[in-house]
């Protein structure tokens, strides 16, 4: 039996990793920066300044020229745009966009903008446009409905106090795989889904040597 030991955790190795890297390359080979990390606009009470949203993309990205827009899910009208020209992404590639509440944030990681979204259905699209070429829809993100807003399908309308947050690193263009309800967490970058993975599938590779060994 000790002799099938390395071998089969060789194999087992083998098509983890094999797995992994193809996962990673899926995850990170379609995404088109700057994106839409998470978006906070249902605060228990008044929203007031409570709610948030966060770009996230390569540190240094300028943010001139884009622009962060509402879209009412009744009459695809537009119903707020938000002017991002003068933010830079800090060093953790994670800016949030919100009012004065949240100015103690690090430097360089927080814009001021009213990002008071509507409940859904709804939608959040972070947009370029320099006024002489043609606009570019860089994301999108609808929720409780209207997917024709967003990509894909759309995402699920969150609870008050929680946040639709993006699994990062991940864009498949469908909104409800991309995204997840959960806790907010403004200036925080979350583990990427591929991370996840990896311990996940360490922890199963060690379980599975113990198994072999006794």
């Amino acid at each position: 039996m000790n002799s099938l030991k390395s071998p089969v955790i060789s194999a087992l190795m083998f098509i983890y990793l094999a797995l992994l890297f193809g996962m990673f390359g899926y995850a990170h080979a379609s995404p088109v920066y700057p994106l839409i990390q998470e978006v906070y606009y249902d605060h228990p009470g008044a929203d007031g300044d409570k709610v948030f949203t966060e770009i996230y993309g390569p540190p240094g990205i300028s943010l001139n020229n884009y622009f962060l827009k509402g879209i009412n899910g009744a009459g695809d009208l537009v119903y707020k745009t938000v002017d991002l020209s003068g933010a830079v992404l800090p060093s953790n590639g994670l800016l949030v966009v919100a009012g004065t509440e949240f100015t103690t944030l690090p430097a360089g990681s927080f814009f001021v903008g009213d990002v008071d979204w509507q409940n859904g259905p709804d939608a959040v699209q972070l947009w370029y446009d320099d006024g002489i070429s043609t606009p570019i829809r860089y994301d999108a993100l609808a929720y409780g409905g209207v997917p024709h807003l967003g990509e894909g399908d759309a995402a699920l309308d969150a609870p008050p106090g929680q946040s639709l947050s993006r699994v990062l690193g991940i864009d498949t263009d469908n909104n409800l795989s991309d995204f997840l309800v959960s806790n907010p967490t403004p200036g925080v970058v979350p583990i990427p889904g591929a991370a996840w993975l990896l311990g996940s599938g360490l922890i199963g590779l060690v379980g599975a040597r113990r198994t072999l060994m006794k």
